[in-house]
C-alpha cells in the first residue's frame, strides 16, 4: 500500500530532477525475471523503480536499516538488507528466491557497488546463481547519465534482450555473470556513442545559403 502511494510522489519528483528517456519497453518480459543493471548513482534503484510498471525488489546495504523509520520505510519498498561486510547471504538469498518464486520482479547490480564511468570490476557471481536457482531470464539494462551540469539530468535507461540461463547449461556462474555485464556494457557504450553524436550535431554551425 505504502509503495503504491509513494510512487507517483516519486515519479514526480524523478521528472522534475532528471530527463528520463526509456529505450526498449518491448524487451521487458511478461513473467518473472532479474533486473541486472550497472550502478553509477545512490539513485539507480529509485528512477529504475519509478520507470518500471512493476515493483522491483533490490538488495540494500544493511547499513541503511538501522534507523528505524529508515528501515521500516526501505521494507515498505521492497528492499532486501544484505550485510555485504560478513559475508552471510543465506538469508538474503533465500528471500530474493521466494520474492521470484511469487512471480515478481527483482533488482540487482551484478557489480556489487557504485562504479565510476570507465570503472571495470568483476561483476558478483548472484544475478547468475538466482537467475538458474529459480529459471527466470536476466534482463540487462543500462543507465546513462548524461550532463550532470544541466538544469534537468538526462538519463536513459536502455533494455536489452533477456539472456535466458537454460542457453548456458556449460557455462560457470561466474562466466555467465560477466556475459551479463558485457551485454549491459554494450548497451551503454552504443547509447553513449549515440548521445555523443547527437551532441556533435547540434554543435555543428549551420550556414545559410
Amino acid at each position: 500500500m505504502v509503495y503504491w502511494l509513494l510512487k507517483p510522489i516519486g515519479i514526480m519528483v524523478l521528472y522534475f530532477l532528471y530527463k528520463i528517456k526509456m529505450v526498449g519497453q518491448k524487451r521487458i518480459p511478461n513473467g518473472p525475471f532479474i533486473i541486472a543493471a550497472n550502478h553509477q548513482s545512490f539513485f539507480d534503484p529509485i528512477i529504475l523503480s519509478g520507470m518500471f510498471k512493476r515493483p522491483i525488489h533490490f538488495l540494500a546495504k544493511n547499513e541503511l536499516f538501522k534507523l528505524p523509520f529508515l528501515n521500516w520505510l526501505l521494507r515498505q519498498l521492497h528492499a532486501i538488507p544484505v550485510d555485504r561486510k560478513s559475508g552471510v547471504v543465506i538469508r538474503p538469498v533465500r528471500h530474493s528466491l521466494k520474492v521470484i518464486g511469487r512471480g515478481e520482479c527483482f533488482g540487482i547490480f551484478p557489480e556489487g557497488k557504485r562504479c565510476k564511468i570507465g570503472e571495470t570490476i568483476q561483476p558478483k557471481k548472484g544475478v547468475a546463481f538466482l537467475s538458474r536457482k529459480s529459471s527466470v531470464p536476466i534482463l540487462p539494462v543500462s543507465i546513462v547519465w548524461g550532463n550532470k551540469t544541466l538544469k534537468r539530468t538526462p538519463v536513459t535507461i536502455v533494455i536489452g534482450n533477456p539472456i535466458n540461463p537454460d542457453h548456458f547449461p556449460n557455462t560457470s556462474n561466474n562466466a555467465l555473470s560477466q556475459l551479463v555485464m558485457d551485454q549491459i556494457k554494450d548497451l551503454t557504450e552504443k547509447e553513449t556513442a549515440r548521445i555523443n553524436a547527437s551532441e556533435d550535431n547540434e554543435r555543428t554551425p549551420r550556414y545559410e545559403r
